[in-house]
């Protein structure tokens, strides 16, 4: 190893054992509170933000037994480094049991036998479902749906053993894969580019420095904004069970009912929010990010109008309508030529990787650009294997898995670089994005029907795992932690985390039932989706949508033009992130409050400047950090007393 490379090594240290252990127990402990919490009792959805609600609460209470600890037994208090490597192992574990991940998995893999009717005709596709996707025991799909019975039972676990390894398996590959992205992208986004991943701020801060957070914790600014969250919250939180006190209304409510006059009532609504997380969380996004967000939602409204004004009916958001404004179009092309741009203006450092990889020279990245490329090109001709053996067309199967890598990388970059506190995608998800472009009549029924059963992990990006990764590799680049041995927790993190939320899951299912009233049904719902939407390519078989091309284009070279401008023209104040966030679904219900926060950091910089704003900044992680603690507050009380509770967050 050169002398460089040897002293960076020296100057980072590796993870302990007992921050690895304690990551390694908390993971199924908080596999066990989000399904109870998240799907069970209805209360706050721990896992739906960015930074997650549930691991800033527990990185909260380590800190708080940290202080105590290092005023009664210093020697045993923990590093920041090691709560950082407890939180970054936590954050991957807990994403993984989350919304869009195994919160939907084993729902969407049993609903067509479950929800079947001579009515929907879904008998129909069974032929085409491969036996090893879902139990082939009929009494296990029963006692899954009905509950009142437990998981420990052998026909249950026999039924499952082989569902639950074949996509564990695949989960793991598809999770490996986006790894070694991030470690070929690394580089570039934290040292060439730099990149704010304002995502990131909160933790260190508490973290890394523990003894400033200490110090913020005397500071009367934190303590009001820490005051008014949490009296927000509580306030609410009684309101729910004494209808007769007022309620705060922070949480979206919509005022499209006021534009009822053609052509504004093409708004089809106007929602109106003021949730003081994402006002904290703002505040820590650059300016012309945030403002580039909730500019381009009054644009998108402002399309919607024009298009009802010049008579081509507007059409909706929800999927592709191939005349103006095509909003979902406009989107898909956003988030593709995001993804499109960061590879090319990262071509030459990509190249440069090729070339170690090559020549084999030493590295100091998490894992040899070597092993990170075998990594990638053997994980997608897995990933690619697995679907062809499924029945997909193999061409098919490599398009799906490359473009679903694209909205990946799209949205990585937007939580890199913009931080916004929700991840939703696109309006068009890959699979129907196929379907529509190639048209269903071009399809088999066997292709289709696989397609259906790949959108579990692309109904919901929210806890899409890909950005807590780089977020972890970010974390380790800060928090001077060896980037080896971050790489090597994380992989251990997904481990964990996929063995503890399929146990969770089945669990929690085979005792309250997944099709009963004793659990949160819109996850069973959600995966209801893909088979309506297989019975619709079946049932009505459309031709190639091509004539959504022009919109999906254009929405590439707004985001190329953006980009253009932003980089040639220092004041330039619209980022192409706000377009591709501005034209999916989560802004609608925080483009309020991102408004506002945008406002106060304007006026703290422009007369205060940066002292100003740092200043400030403890008021702003009083009103994210009160949100986090009053919703896991009333989430743990929910799960102790088996109580539905206010739902602090999101809506």
């Amino acid at each position: 190893m050169s002398p460089k490379l040897n002293k960076m090594t020296t100057n980072h240290q590796k993870a302990t054992k007992r921050s690895i252990f304690i990551g390694i127990l908390l993971i199924p402990l908080s596999s066990f509170w989000i399904s109870n919490s998240e799907m069970v009792t209805g209360v706050t959805e721990i896992t739906s933000t960015s930074l997650l609600i549930g691991a800033v609460f527990v990185l909260f209470l380590l800190m708080l037994v940290n202080v105590l600890l290092e005023k009664t037994v210093p020697d045993h208090a923990l590093s920041g480094a090691e709560m950082l490597t407890i939180f970054v192992m936590l954050n991957i574990g807990m994403s993984i049991n989350g919304i869009g991940m195994f919160g939907f998995l084993v729902t969407a893999l049993c609903n067509p036998f479950w929800y079947a009717t001579p009515e929907n005709g879904w008998h129909d596709f069974f032929p085409e479902i491969p036996s090893w996707f879902v139990p082939q025991s009929k009494d296990a799909i029963q006692h899954l749906y009905l509950g009142e019975s437990t998981l420990y039972r052998w026909d249950h676990l026999k039924a499952w053993a082989v569902p639950i390894l074949v996509w564990s398996a695949f989960t793991f590959v598809l999770l490996w894969v986006m790894l070694c992205v991030n470690a070929l992208l690394r580089k570039r986004w934290l040292e060439h580019e730099q990149l704010s991943f304002p995502i990131t701020t909160l933790p260190v801060e508490m973290s890394l420095r523990e003894r400033r957070f200490s110090d913020y914790l005397k500071n009367r600014y934190l303590w009001i904004g820490l005051l008014i969250a949490i009296l927000i919250q509580t306030n609410n939180t009684l309101q729910y069970y004494y209808p007769q006190l007022p309620y705060i209304k922070v949480k979206p409510f919509d005022i499209g009912h006021l534009f009822s006059e053609r052509p504004w009532n093409a708004v089809a609504g106007f929602p109106i929010a003021f949730h003081p997380c994402v006002i904290g969380l703002t505040y820590f996004i650059p300016l012309d990010i945030s403002f580039s967000c909730w500019f381009f939602f009054l644009f998108r409204k402002g399309q919607q109008v024009l298009a009802a004004m010049i008579s081509t009916g507007g059409g909706s958001v929800w999927g592709p309508s191939a005349r103006y404004p095509a909003i979902a179009e406009q989107g898909v092309g956003a988030w593709i030529g995001l993804a499109f741009l960061v590879l090319w203006t990262g071509r030459k450092h990509l190249v440069q990787t090729l070339s170690i990889a090559w020549s084999g020279e030493p590295s100091d990245e998490p894992i040899h650009q070597r092993y990170a490329w075998l990594g990638l090109i053997l994980g997608i001709i897995a990933l690619v294997a697995f679907c062809s053996f499924a029945g997909l067309n193999a061409i098919v199967a490599t398009i799906f898995i490359l473009l679903f890598l694209l909205y990946m990388i799209g949205l990585t970059r937007i939580r890199s670089e913009g931080g916004v506190i929700w991840n939703f995608g696109p309006y068009i998800n890959p699979p129907q994005l196929m379907v529509h472009l190639t048209g269903s009549r071009l399809l088999n029924q066997r292709d289709l029907t696989v397609l259906a059963y790949l959108q579990w992990f692309n109904l919901d990006y929210r806890c899409a795992v890909m950005p807590h990764q780089l977020e972890g590799l970010r974390i380790a680049h800060v928090g001077r932690i060896q980037r080896k041995s971050m790489f090597g927790l994380i992989v251990l993190a997904m481990i964990v985390g996929i063995a503890a939320a399929y146990w969770n899951v089945l669990r929690m299912y085979y005792i309250k039932g997944a099709g009963t009233p004793y659990v949160n049904l819109w996850r069973t719902n959600m995966g209801l989706i893909p088979y309506r939407q297989l019975r619709a390519w079946l049932d009505y078989p459309t031709y190639s949508g091509l004539d959504s091309l022009p919109f999906i284009g254009g929405g590439m070279l707004a985001t190329f033009l953006l980009m253009f401008l932003r980089t040639h023209f220092l004041w330039w104040p619209i980022h192409p992130i706000g377009y591709a966030v501005g034209h999916s679904f989560i802004i609608d219900l925080i483009w309020t409050p991102m408004c506002v926060s945008w406002c106060l950091k304007k006026l703290v910089l422009q007369y205060g400047g940066i002292r100003a704003y740092r200043q400030a900044m403890p008021f702003f992680i009083g009103l994210l950090l009160g949100d986090y603690l009053s919703g896991c507050t009333f989430s743990l009380i929910g799960v102790i007393l088996d109580i539905p509770m206010y739902r602090v967050f999101p809506n």
